[in-house]
């Protein structure tokens, strides 16, 4: 691990299957200003389908070779994030073919989802295929950049509602499931979805169908943000609001992402977790950016309002 991650990761089979077929990736790389870059991915191999747990692992090895070969490269270049996102979205497809065939070898199907998250200076990339999720719980610096950009100085005392919100859990990744192509078109809501006895049917994988069109996003983070990657193990059990209040209670009370991440394995097989359980938390503690000082201007602000 690397002092400049506040990083948190764990991972069991789950209270009713015998092997767990979800597999991992962490690494993190510096460029030539001692800035560090760190990529997270999580495999769900696919219980449906026979050894699962193979085309997890030979998806890991393929990013973990792709970075080891091409990170150092990409570093060099502008818009590392956008680069990086452009590479892995041809990557999948290799991994795809890679698996398809590994299956006809053995002449068993095999597949498994793929999501990747990259960190790098107040960036982030995202490529996805399947329905492990990643989520960004924004920090109260972030509200406090947007306040004072939307609200007019002589306004600040009479908007103080905004601040009085809890920090905000942000699905990034879209599910490619059958349940969440219903919610989208209305037939099912949230809570159904979670629910329903269709939720592991998966509209695309890796390994599976011989097209595949991964999901991929670009956005930005601020001092402070917290990022989550799990299997949907994890997060059928619990609704996205009790996963935000569970994040922020354990945080105060642990202020260790790895106890974090090893009391919510545990509590997810006393919730009786029918599948394998994975989850990474990591928050960027290198990077700088100027909410601080706004936060700082703010609370000064309010003490001379008071």
């Amino acid at each position: 691990m690397s002092i400049n991650w506040h990083t948190g990761i764990a991972t069991h089979q789950g209270t009713r299957k015998t092997r767990n077929e979800d597999s991992y990736l962490i690494r993190f790389r510096k460029d030539n200003k001692d800035n560090e870059i760190a990529l997270f991915v999580v495999a769900d191999g696919m219980g449906g389908y026979q050894v699962g747990d193979t085309a997890s692992r030979l998806a890991i090895s393929a990013i973990e070779e792709w970075w080891e070969r091409r990170i150092d490269k990409v570093l060099k270049r502008r818009n590392v994030t956008t680069q990086i996102v452009k590479e892995v979205q041809k990557l999948f497809s290799h991994i795809n073919k890679a698996i398809i065939q590994a299956g006809k070898n053995i002449d068993k199907k095999m597949g498994t989802t793929l999501s990747l998250l990259v960190l790098y200076n107040g960036n982030y990339g995202i490529v996805h295929v399947g329905d492990s999720r990643v989520y960004q719980m924004k920090d109260l610096s972030q509200r406090i950049e947007e306040f004072v950009q939307q609200i007019p100085q002589h306004a600040f005392h009479e908007q103080t509602e905004i601040l009085e919100r809890e920090p905000e859990l942000h699905q990034l990744t879209e599910d490619h499931s059958w349940v969440e192509k219903q919610v989208r078109e209305g037939r099912l809501t949230r809570e159904e979805a979670r629910n329903h006895p269709k939720r592991n049917v998966l509209l695309q994988c890796l390994g599976i169908g011989e097209e595949i069109q991964p999901y991929s996003t670009l956005g930005s983070y601020r001092t402070d943000d917290l990022f989550l990657l799990c299997s949907d193990g994890f997060y059928s059990l619990f609704s996205n609001e009790e996963i935000k209040n569970m994040l922020l209670n354990l945080e105060k009370e642990y202020g260790n992402y790895q106890a974090v991440c090893d009391y919510l394995i545990n509590f997810s097989n006393f919730s009786h977790a029918h599948d394998n359980v994975t989850l990474m938390l990591v928050r960027d503690l290198q990077y700088q950016d100027s909410s601080r000082n706004k936060r700082a201007w703010w609370l000064s602000l309010m003490d001379r309002k008071a």
